[in-house]
């Protein structure tokens, strides 16, 4: 398969069609992404206590060890759901769960979202760096949460998204764990500058509400999959897409040569 296969950035097959489903991919897994990151929790107490306690750059060393743990998971879903997510009634089904568990765990942002100004206050003993990006990994773990999230709003991303190159799963990757990093640098910011929970709390309901609208979707789609108003099509492989440029090139060159052709004879 031609590199352009892959969708990288700077390829036929990524300017010439790419781009859009890539961007659909890394939109929808920025935004679900922030459902993760933002819940009140173990890793949020850390992040506060060791930006306290050892600056702002502990929340991205904290991001980076739960990053390295979420290309685990990535890896074993793409091994394991790569061919079981192209029927639409197991898509359906994900998605209608995914959706549920969006829901749900948008009423319980909202609904806990003032417990952000308690854990503000709260400082651990600052730890070395290395071992911040362990205990990053480590909170996440041994966190209940962390294991349903990608059981349910993971898989379901990947139910409806059918990434299959290895640029869109890398869209899907960096787009998640960018949502991680920004949420959680905005939390060192606030930790640094000393700011109160105020601006946080907000934040949380609207990224709450946000998700339980999405959760909505998520439900919506998978229905329609059940019924079986989904599309059975799968997104064109990358030697698809080059077999589809290089047809439309030769059309394109055929058209110019007939019209050239034409043109002489009238000339004649």
């Amino acid at each position: 398969m031609a590199q352009a296969g892959l969708c990288w950035p700077g390829s036929v097959v990524f300017k010439s069609g790419c781009f859009m489903r890539i961007l659909q991919i890394a939109s929808l897994a920025f935004i679900t992404g922030f459902s993760g990151a933002v819940m009140p929790g173990t890793m949020l107490v850390l992040t506060i206590g060791q930006v306290s306690a050892h600056g702002f750059w502990a929340a991205p060393a904290i991001v980076i060890g739960h990053a390295l743990l979420e290309l685990l998971v990535v890896l074993a879903l793409i091994g394991g759901l790569r061919h079981v997510l192209r029927s639409n009634a197991v898509r359906g089904g994900v998605g209608i769960i995914g959706g549920a568990a969006l829901i749900y765990m948008g009423y319980d942002m909202l609904r806990n979202a003032l417990g952000v100004q308690v854990e503000l206050t709260q400082s651990d003993a600052a730890l070395p760096l290395g071992y911040l990006i362990l205990q990053g990994a480590a909170v996440c773990i041994v966190n209940p949460y962390f294991t349903a999230w990608w059981a349910t709003i993971g898989v379901g991303q990947m139910a409806h998204l059918q990434p299959r190159t290895a640029g869109e799963y890398l869209a899907f990757y960096l787009a998640h764990e960018a949502s991680d990093l920004v949420w959680y640098s905005f939390v060192g910011i606030i930790v640094v500058l000393g700011a109160t929970a105020l601006n946080l709390t907000v934040l949380v309901m609207v990224c709450g509400a946000l998700v339980a609208v999405l959760g909505g979707w998520f439900i919506y789609t998978g229905i329609g999959f059940v019924r079986g108003r989904g599309d059975d099509a799968q997104p064109p492989t990358g030697a698809e897409y080059d077999s589809e440029h290089d047809r439309a090139q030769s059309t394109a060159i055929a058209n110019e040569a007939g019209v050239s052709h034409d043109g002489g004879s009238h000339r004649d």
